[in-house]
């Protein structure tokens, strides 16, 4: 097991997380199980799961007024989407704490389901601990990076997170 002191983190140290901006978001399950829904023909078809993590995606705008979801795509073992951060200031949240609040009303939910026998039980985490996020520099970037979230079912096989 790994000690809180020895693990990596792999934020920028000198970047402002709540800094206005595009941020590419990936965001995985524990152990990469298939817990979201799976790919049919190239298709992403979402289980009750799945459709619960995206409404709380969504809903994430509501309770963050300062950002937008401006493209995702919720895979069987992953999230990616781009976060939008509209405005900063001493008040706006940071990625950071937008994603901790994710996961937490997300496990929080799936929790309930799990007594209420709707999602299959779980061993400790649902979410990954950490997450990845790319910092969008340019228009270049964005377009690709939208790209790849449009296509990621049609690519599932040969996707480094595929289990």
């Amino acid at each position: 097991m790994t000690s809180l002191k020895s693990r990596k983190n792999i934020r920028l140290q000198s970047y402002d997380y709540c800094k206005n901006g595009s941020y590419f978001i990936t965001i995985c399950i524990q152990n990469r199980e298939n817990r979201l829904g799976e790919i049919v023909d190239g298709k992403m078809r979402l289980n009750n799961a799945g459709e619960m993590v995206d409404r709380w995606l969504i809903n994430s705008t509501r309770h963050f007024e300062n950002i937008l979801i401006k493209h995702k795509i919720i895979m069987p073992n992953h999230i990616h989407f781009i976060l939008n951060i509209k405005y900063s200031n001493q008040e706006s949240a940071n990625i950071p704490t937008i994603i901790q609040w994710f996961k937490t009303m997300t496990t929080n939910e799936y929790i309930r389901g799990v007594k209420q026998s709707i999602y299959p039980p779980f061993n400790r985490r649902i979410w990954q601990r950490n997450y990845y996020e790319h910092i969008i520099r340019n228009e270049d970037s964005f377009y690709k990076i939208a790209q790849y979230i449009r296509n990621n079912p049609k690519s599932w096989e040969n996707d480094r997170l595929y289990s």
